[in-house]
């Protein structure tokens, strides 16, 4: 099978990638392994076409709708333009046109858009095609903001709510990873939403690096993903103090690239004297290196306002870690309270506060025991089963097709 993904972020760029890249990196690679044809078309600020790995190849094209959101500049742009109808049909114009180039000269079997670019607009309908709702633009910008009411649900009647989901329904078939995610698209849309995870990688065979010389022999908490209020990070920083101050050995890492750059700086002066047992570590792109990180933290610390079954939380608990997740957030879907991981209220620091205490009163065979529990659950994420539930939903929706045509 031919399968093509549309995407505007990968592993492979300079430009920051999120768990959307990552993913259809993961995934890429699964679906080649198993001697499928891979694809994949990205928007960005040049022209480039190349073998990635063995079956998977990647063509990245420039276009002048392309916003490079890390500038100065484009942040402006980007400002100006999100709300655009003619930005984001623009650019679907020009993806779906090299997109039926492409199926003229090598026959696609099946496009994956993501859900959040509004590529799917002018989508080839001879071409059987799914959204995989990685996430949801209008959901993340309202937690984005600071002091936005996350329980009101006014949001989803907004113009650009209405905007993404008419374009959802553009789509032969829609899923996603969080049931949270699927269930509001599938109850505003009334239209079928599957859910299928993303499949995990780690193994008991990853190597792991040594520990970063700097947090050799150091208790931490960790923080890692985007450092953002999207991310909890606010909230963070609110009981940063009080947690160093009642754990003296006690050091906060956060690893990550900065989407607000005063973000680290506030969190630092929020610490107060105790600024000298915060350690930022930056994006760290190497995954030995990160797993390392993860594998010698006393817990991660990942108190999202909202999220879709985020990598972070995956990673961690596959490797066994104890996760402070929010509810409300997708964390619910992995973790049972207080059996594989901690859960909290969003944007509550008492309720933060009280987990951290929590995780770091527990023993060692408690916190143990509790890992174990963590990689019993992600292993029901390995690739060979995320492999057939996908491989199923692509042949329904060919054959769904087939029968119509």
């Amino acid at each position: 099978m031919h399968i093509l993904f549309v995407t505007y972020e990968f592993v492979t760029e300079k430009e920051l990638c999120g768990g959307l890249g990552h993913y259809i990196a993961n995934i890429s690679e699964i679906l080649a392994e198993k001697g499928h044809r891979v694809t994949i078309l990205m928007i960005s600020n040049h022209n480039e076409t190349f073998q990635w790995k063995e079956n998977i190849d990647v063509i990245v094209f420039s276009h002048n709708a392309y916003v490079n959101k890390n500038s100065r500049i484009g942040k402006c742009a980007d400002y100006l333009t999100k709300r655009s109808t003619s930005w984001y049909l623009n650019r679907s114009l020009e993806i779906n046109r090299r997109i039926k180039e492409m199926n003229r000269k090598d026959k696609i079997d099946i496009i994956q858009y993501c859900g959040d670019d509004m590529s799917v607009w002018y989508r080839p309908k001879n071409i059987p095609s799914v959204i995989r709702l990685s996430s949801f633009g209008p959901w993340y910008d309202l937690a984005s903001q600071s002091r936005t009411d996350m329980s009101d649900m006014s949001w989803l009647n907004t113009w650009e709510s209405r905007f993404f989901l008419h374009s959802f329904a553009k789509a032969d078939a829609v899923y996603g990873p969080g049931r949270i995610v699927a269930g509001i698209v599938k109850k505003k849309l009334k239209k079928e939403v599957r859910v299928i995870e993303s499949p995990c990688i780690i193994n008991d065979n990853t190597k792991m690096q040594d520990c970063v010389e700097e947090l050799n022999g150091k208790q931490y908490l960790l923080f890692f993903g985007r450092i953002c209020l999207l991310k909890g990070v606010g909230i963070i920083q609110e009981i940063l103090y009080d947690v160093l101050k009642e754990n003296p050995q006690l050091f906060f890492v956060f690893a990550g690239r900065e989407i607000d750059k005063s973000m680290m700086p506030k969190i630092r002066n929020a610490s107060d004297e105790y600024h000298d047992r915060v350690v930022y570590l930056g994006e760290i792109r190497d995954s030995a290196k990160l797993y390392s990180v993860v594998q010698n933290a006393y817990a991660c610390v990942l108190p999202s306002r909202a999220d879709n079954l985020p990598n972070s939380c995956i990673e961690a608990m596959g490797l066994g870690k104890v996760v402070i997740g929010t509810y409300g957030a997708s964390f619910e879907q992995l973790i049972k309270h207080k059996e594989s991981g901690l859960l909290i209220k969003q944007d509550s620091p008492a309720a933060l506060k009280k987990a951290i205490r929590y995780a770091m009163q527990m023993t060692d065979e408690e916190r143990h025991n509790m890992g174990i529990r963590a990689r019993e659950r992600i292993a029901q994420m390995h690739p060979d089963k995320i492999y057939e539930q996908l491989m199923s939903f692509y042949q329904e929706v060919i054959d769904r097709k087939q029968k119509r045509r």
